[in-house]
């Protein structure tokens, strides 16, 4: 972009307007990504034969067995595979991008897309403590940016940029998810307002002030020694047998009838000279229902009424037959019906005139 813009109206033909005051330049405002700390900076490389030596190692192919068994397809499990890659260097160098690409099974192109999409990869190598300040609306409104300046102040630098001495990071960053606490900010993984008991904590209630992000900094370089310096998340799953289908999985596809539809509701069964009729309530999703009649011990088929149907009809029915019917749905069978007795279908009452 041009440093300095003029005014395109001056140059519009044929214009009557008049300025009583020269030409204004117009300056470009400052990128916002740029302004929070999230551009991604030109960043030196490692040798790509060092970032492979530190991820094809026994430990790292047991993690991504893993990951694929739990996703039917391998591009499934590339974020996972993404934030192994940070936890092995604390930031996703290229080769590293590239790697969990080829054990994902999809582009790099792709896999790069995704990287750089969420702000959750660092981009970068990053602070021992990365101070991860909310700027959302609510804690704003509630002085959030003054104590990011407070803070910036305080280390002597920007938002993006890390300590001469490796200690520090701050990002601005979108909402954390705990409004009730704005001011709040992100210690590495860490909720914090306070140092209480010589921990780092946000009791209900507590909010940033310039005094407590005092005590947080202090804490922090009390405990530079005993902080890992990147977080690796989670471990291996025990016993969850993968997805179906994905590699390394012993899981197996459920069953077709393994969640039955509904049965057949509110069967009911009356008597009259035209035999025995049947009303029910049905779920839309069934292809198809069968009548069956209690003869002695066993139940016998006596008809299949639409689906649509309100009613059926057995001409040979009478007071005392019992009736069930059961349901499908594709390939799943229903559990049968309550049985209906049949009863005496009663007569119509006769209206009286006046």
């Amino acid at each position: 972009m041009s440093e300095h813009i003029k005014g395109a109206v001056h140059f519009v033909a044929n214009n009557n307007l008049k300025f009583d005051r020269p030409e204004q330049p117009i300056g470009a405002l400052p990128d916002p990504a740029q302004t929070f700390g999230h551009v991604n900076k030109i960043q030196e490389q490692p040798n790509p034969k060092e970032v492979l030596e530190k991820l094809n190692t026994p430990e790292i192919k047991e993690r991504c067995a893993d990951l694929l068994s739990r996703y039917p397809v391998g591009q499934g499990a590339l974020l996972e595979v993404l934030w192994l890659v940070q936890g092995v260097f604390g930031w996703v160098p290229t080769e590293g991008i590239r790697w969990a690409a080829q054990v994902c099974g999809c582009a790099p192109a792709h896999a790069l897309g995704v990287a750089t999409f969420y702000t959750m990869y660092n981009h970068s190598p990053k602070g021992k403590f990365l101070l991860q300040f909310c700027r959302n609306i609510s804690c704003a409104i509630k002085g959030a940016q003054p104590l990011i300046k407070y803070v910036e102040n305080k280390l002597g630098i920007k938002s993006g940029e890390t300590t001469p001495d490796g200690m520090f990071t701050i990002l601005q960053v979108e909402c954390l998810g705990s409004c009730g606490n704005g001011p709040m900010m992100l210690v590495n993984d860490d909720f914090a307002t306070d140092v209480v008991d010589g921990q780092l904590k946000m009791k209900r209630g507590t909010t940033l002030t310039e005094a407590s992000i005092d005590r947080i900094i202090d804490w922090c370089k009390a405990h530079v020694n005993d902080m890992p310096k990147h977080d690796v998340l989670g471990g291996i799953v025990k016993g969850h047998s993968g997805h179906p289908g994905a590699p390394g999985a012993i899981a197996k596809p459920q069953v077709p009838d393994y969640a039955p539809p509904s049965p057949v509701l509110c069967v009911k069964a009356e008597a009259d000279e035209t035999g025995a009729t049947l009303t029910w309530k049905g779920a839309p999703e069934f292809t198809k229902i069968v009548v069956e009649k209690k003869n002695g011990s066993e139940w016998v088929a006596v008809g299949e009424p639409g689906v649509k149907d309100k009613a059926f009809v057995d001409a040979a029915g009478k007071v005392g037959d019992e009736y069930r019917m059961i349901a499908t749905s594709g390939e799943r069978v229903a559990k049968p019906s309550a049985v209906a007795v049949t009863t005496q279908k009663p007569e119509p009452v006769e209206e009286k005139k006046v």
